[in-house]
C-alpha cells in the first residue's frame, strides 16, 4: 500500500492584500506570516497532519484558471474577502477568525470530507 501524499483536507484562504482594511482592526490579517503560522499550529494541534493551510493573495497571484475562476465568482456573487475554501469549496465569505476556521474544518470532517 502506498502512503498518501496529499493531505486529507486542504484549507485555502483567498484574500487581496491591496484591499482596504477595516479601521477597527476587525478580523485576522491573513496576509501576515504570524497569523498563518498560528492557524496552522492550531489546526495541527486539533486535527493532526491531515489538514494543510494555503494562503493565496489574489493581488499577487499569477493569473491562472483557478485565480480567474475565483475572481469571477467573487465579482458575480458579490462575495467579500477574505474567502475560506475547504477542499476547493467556498465556506466563508468575509472576515473570519481562527476559531471559525477550526469550526468549519470540524464540520467538514463530521459530514465526511
Amino acid at each position: 500500500m502506498t502512503p498518501l501524499t496529499k493531505h486529507a483536507i486542504q484549507i485555502t484562504v483567498l484574500d487581496d492584500s491591496n484591499r482596504e482594511k477595516c479601521d477597527a482592526a476587525c478580523g485576522v490579517d491573513w496576509s501576515s506570516a504570524e497569523a498563518l503560522d498560528l492557524a496552522s499550529q492550531r489546526m495541527k494541534d486539533r486535527f493532526g497532519e491531515e489538514v494543510q493551510l494555503t494562503y493565496l493573495d489574489l493581488s499577487k497571484a499569477m493569473a491562472n484558471a483557478l485565480t480567474l475562476k475565483w475572481r469571477q465568482a467573487i465579482k458575480d456573487k458579490g462575495l467579500s474577502l477574505p474567502l475560506l475554501l475547504i477542499n476547493g469549496k467556498f465556506r466563508i465569505s468575509g472576515e473570519f477568525d481562527i476559531r471559525q476556521l477550526l469550526d468549519a474544518i470540524e464540520a467538514e470532517i463530521e459530514i465526511g470530507a
